[in-house]
């Protein structure tokens, strides 16, 4: 049985996507036969990427992402640390730390932890019985094909819910692509495909040609937000296929 959710309502960080509307029931079915990039395959290694986080072009800090496979099993590990400042003095702070695995494709287990300046949350969700179960800040039953919001694989454009590393809370999301787009890269200007998401989150991600993510960018309470790459080597994505 599916337990209720926790009815504190959860706050919309400056510089996430926010959550536009409430769950909806069922969940909206993310694009179906969406061309998404192609990547190779790696059977086994680690691969890391950092990203600079701006708010309105200012540097307001960092998030690293770390993925490594051996053999069946996927490990994906997020490191998020942000600092807004008004007038030289820091004004809010935001630090994430979850770490997720997968085996065959489907998420086995996510611990998240996040300190929301001062508000704190945490992720767990655990596969129990052949039933994914979020106990964390959101509490019940997750879809079993459920992707999460750390973005790095072009395979959960395809995927009609993501699970917030921040809650474990569902998130129906629907994606559609938007056309080509030129971004600020780690060697200058980056030709990148956008897919704009909609639904419970609304932003914009970025994959070069390799299928690689490679920034992302919302509104963040009146602000624009942007994650963007520091790095392209190692690849991250061909990982998932492993």
């Amino acid at each position: 049985m599916t337990r209720r959710a926790n009815p504190r309502a959860p706050r919309a960080p400056i510089f996430r996507a926010p959550t536009r509307r409430a769950l909806l029931a069922g969940g909206l079915v993310a694009g179906a036969g969406l061309a998404l990039p192609r990547v190779g395959l790696a059977a086994e290694g680690t691969a890391a990427r950092s990203f600079e986080v701006l708010r309105d072009g200012g540097p307001i800090g960092r998030q690293t992402t770390t993925v490594t496979r051996n053999g069946d099993a996927l490990e994906v590990t997020v490191r998020v640390r942000l600092l807004v400042k008004v007038l030289g003095i820091g004004a809010y702070r935001y630090e994430l730390d979850s770490a997720e695995r997968w085996e065959g494709g489907r998420l086995v287990s996510l611990d998240g932890e996040t300190n929301d300046d001062g508000a704190k949350e945490v992720a767990r969700v655990r596969r129990e019985g052949g039933r994914l179960v979020s106990s964390g800040t959101w509490s019940g039953e997750l879809p079993d094909e459920a992707a999460t919001t750390t973005y790095w694989t072009p395979a959960f454009l395809d995927r009609g819910v993501w699970i917030s590393t921040q809650t474990g809370r569902p998130l129906s999301v629907s994606v559609a692509k938007a056309g080509p787009a030129e971004i600020p890269g780690p060697s200058g200007p980056l030709a990148v495909e956008r897919w704009q998401v909609s639904g419970d989150i609304d932003l914009a991600l970025f994959y070069d040609a390799r299928g690689e993510w490679m920034g992302s960018a919302f509104d963040a309470g009146g602000a624009t937000a942007q994650f963007r790459a520091l790095e392209s080597a190692p690849a991250l994505a061909p990982l998932w296929a492993g």
